[in-house]
């Protein structure tokens, strides 16, 4: 228990004026004081005026002092047992600190003199909900419903305590009633399709399957359902069309997916889509132990009968792996493994009758095969060709790109060719194209050397302002104006840098003896009007504002205006500094403020810190004033 700062004796807990010399230990606004000050004049003067007691407790509750509001309602109600205001009003703070015990004697007491109040019937509702009573609750929240029936609250209250009371057939009127009245609430179309789940009610599973699927609901197990609904009912398109759409979705586990690729199998094997059920099964992840007992032998018994196609089409070989994967799923079936070690016996016999006849025909052809490749070797050869410099290299032959061998640098061997005479060119960035006729002789590689000339230009640059920093790709090499010295004509990269001006960038590339001319490059700083909001849309302080900047190099000058409310206007000029993209602006500025009787003036200091946009239109960040604390900002450049 704190003292009072004023008379030093005890506050009660919670209680922020002092019993003892009725100093305020809070502050409050000038008129309110006021007005509370003025109502306990009049109470001392006629104690037992019922409607000053209310009127000044309802000005404490207006003010957060509850507990002195609580002090007033007790002793009004004293004097008027019969006065609804004090039960009531008393209520809504019981209920607001969470002393439910209270919040219900005193709703109920205010319902004894107006059965019909609206508020206390709500607040009484709350109550009894929050303590769990769930009949009292119901007969409560029926009456509520009939005040508000459009709320979509209460009606979802209702329905939760509908639930854990077990009606269940009310709690889905009450989800009814919550579809109308919010017809894409995701949560609610979800109880309802577990209500239909629960209920085993197909039609209207799928009737809501399809709303989930316009709301873009994910919920893969319910569309399982669905589609094993339509395969089992015929409608093998609409089947088809939603395992499909499974298909593409993700987040679901190999189960689920195993058990969607076996129902298209079954689709397609139904509709007699041989190729197509083919296509689906190879897709299936063994083990087949993810697939219930039943889907698993139907799927035995459509893998045998895509094995014994391919043996009517002598494809043999092909019909192994469906028989194999057919025992997987029924390991005890004899019949698939008789036809499977069948076929692997045919199989085997056709494959040593083959390797007879393979050797008789290669042993012939041995003799021709070593004369021809002796042939080939002597007229076909190499080109070697040494290189400098040796890297980044395109090199050409006979006007084609072949793979080049590489045995170490600077030395590049083509494959074979035929001999006789070839054309070479090799090419690299920055240097003159080199070319020249090789004659490839019988029996031997050719070796040629050759050696690239580079090519140089120059390239002028200036700015405004001049005295910009010049780098070339990433080096600085000199200020504005600026002309360079010969450089290696290659693609480059060129920056002009001034502390304060965005960064001017530009690729750059020339051909052998190019002066290439960039021409003034006009680098754009901040000075200006800009203009825009503190704060975001629908929230506090997103009054637009305006701040003219005046810069030089990096420091920069502000004038700041910024009205947040219609009582409140801050301006004054501010500094600041940029470096790089970042931009930073702090000082003290006048703010205006007016209060109940008079306008005032003080110095608030103000903190703008933000980045600057690549294009420099726009700077966004944070805000901080004295008084508003921090919020977004942004500002664009008025045009």
């Amino acid at each position: 228990m704190a003292n009072c700062p004023y008379c030093s004796t005890p506050v009660k807990e919670n209680y922020k004026i002092c019993n003892t010399c009725g100093a305020f230990l809070v502050t409050l606004s000038t008129e309110t004081t006021a007005h509370i000050n003025l109502l306990r004049k009049k109470i001392e003067s006629d104690p037992k005026d019922v409607n000053l007691r209310v009127e000044l407790g309802s000005l404490y509750q207006k003010n957060g002092l509850l507990y002195e509001a609580l002090d007033e309602y007790k002793i009004a109600i004293s004097i008027d047992p019969n006065n609804f205001d004090a039960y009531s009003k008393s209520a809504l703070i019981y209920l607001k600190i969470n002393d439910l015990i209270n919040a219900e004697f005193q709703f109920s007491s205010a319902l004894h003199i107006k059965p019909d109040s609206e508020e206390s019937l709500i607040g009484l509702f709350r109550v009894y909900y929050l303590q769990n009573k769930i009949i009292e609750a119901i007969a409560i929240g029926e009456k509520v419903l009939k005040i508000k029936p459009e709320s979509v609250e209460f009606h979802m209250l209702m329905k939760n305590l509908y639930k854990q009371k077990g009606d269940i057939e009310k709690a889905f009127v009450e989800l009814q009633k919550l579809e109308q009245l919010v017809p894409d609430n995701e949560q609610v179309i979800k109880e309802i399709v577990q209500y239909f789940t629960d209920q085993n009610d197909m039609e209207g599973l799928t009737k809501y399957y399809q709303r989930m699927e316009e709301m873009q609901i994910e919920d893969t197990k319910l569309g399982m359902a669905i589609g094993k609904y339509y395969y089992e009912n015929g409608n093998y398109n609409k089947a088809t069309e939603i395992f499909n759409k499974l298909l593409t979705k993700e987040g679901f586990t190999d189960e689920i997916q195993t058990m969607i690729l076996t129902y298209l199998t079954f689709v397609s094997f139904d509709k007699n889509n041989i190729t197509e059920a083919e296509n689906f099964v190879l897709k299936i992840q063994e083990p087949f132990d993810r697939i219930d007992d039943q889907s698993r032998k139907k799927l035995a018994l459509i893998l045998s009968k895509i094995g014994a196609n391919k043996i009517n089409n002598n494809r043999k070989e092909d019909s192994i792996i469906f028989f194999e994967k057919a025992l997987k799923c029924e390991p005890d079936n004899k019949q698939y493994q008789e036809i499977l070690e069948k076929t692997r016996t045919e199989i085997l016999t056709k494959q040593r009758n083959f390797i007879r006849k393979v050797l008789l025909i290669t042993c012939s052809a041995v003799a021709v095969c070593i004369i021809v490749i002796l042939l080939w070797n002597l007229t076909h050869n190499r080109i070697v060709i040494n290189v400098e410099p040796a890297t980044d290299l395109m090199i050409l032959t006979d006007g084609k790109q072949m793979k080049m061998v590489n045995k170490k640098i600077g030395v590049y061997e083509t494959p074979k060719l035929f001999i006789g005479s070839h054309t070479v060119d090799i090419e690299k960035e920055g240097y003159e194209k080199w070319q020249a006729k090789v004659n490839l002789r019988f029996g031997k590689n050719t070796v040629i050397s050759a050696s690239l000339v580079p090519i140089y230009g120059v390239f002028q640059i200036n700015s405004q302002p001049e005295s910009a920093d010049v780098y070339l790709d990433g080096m600085f090499i000199g200020k504005t104006p600026y002309i360079s010295e010969n450089i290696q004509a290659i693609p480059h990269k060129v920056e002009l840098r001034m502390p304060g001006y965005q960064i001017f960038t530009s690729d750059i590339s020339f051909t052998s003896g190019d002066t290439l001319d960039l021409g003034i490059i006009i680098l754009k700083n901040l000075v200006g009007d800009w203009k825009g909001k503190i704060g975001q849309d629908g929230i506090s302080y997103n009054a637009s504002f305006k701040i003219t900047i005046n810069q030089k190099n990096s420091q920069i000058k502000i004038k700041y205006f910024h009205q947040p409310k219609d009582e409140i206007t801050y301006s004054g000029e501010m500094d600041g500094i940029i470096s790089s993209n970042d931009f930073l602006a702090d000082g003290n500025v006048n703010c205006k403020e007016r209060n109940v009787f008079y306008w005032t003036t003080t110095k608030k200091r103000v903190i703008l810190k933000g980045k600057i946009s690549d294009d420099w239109e726009r700077i966004e960040g944070k805000y901080y004033a004295e008084g508003l604390g921090q919020k977004d900002w942004w500002v664009v450049r008025e045009k």
